[in-house]
């Protein structure tokens, strides 16, 4: 009976390790809508979002809020808004760092 409740929570940690959430707009009784976070099961594209988005918050702060990621493959797309060209190219250096990488497209990334 141990072995069968091991092997069961074994099995959950497991799927729960290979999911992310993501957000999604629900239709509330009355004015407006709800965004929840919802479980997906993850993979690596993104996976690599995540990491990508990660280290451009850490490297940028607050200034990588205007700035939005999408991976395909090895390719990163960063697009959005920044402030200044330095904050551009910092962007830009930032994600062509990340782990697994290999080409960022970064013409829908514009300087306002």
């Amino acid at each position: 009976m141990h072995l069968k409740l091991i092997t069961a929570s074994l099995l959950t940690v497991a799927a729960l390790a290979a999911c992310t959430t993501r957000p999604v707009t629900v239709n509330t009784p009355g004015p407006g809508a709800t965004t929840v976070q919802v479980p997906v099961l993850a993979n690596s594209n993104m996976l690599k979002t995540d990491d990508v988005r990660a280290t451009l918050n850490n490297a940028l702060g607050t200034n990588a809020a205007g700035i939005d990621v999408k991976v395909e493959g090895s390719t990163v797309y960063l697009t959005g808004h920044v402030a200044t060209l330095a904050l551009h190219d910092q962007a830009l250096s930032v994600a062509q760092g990340t782990a697994g990488v290999s080409s960022v497209v970064h013409t829908g990334l514009t300087v306002d």
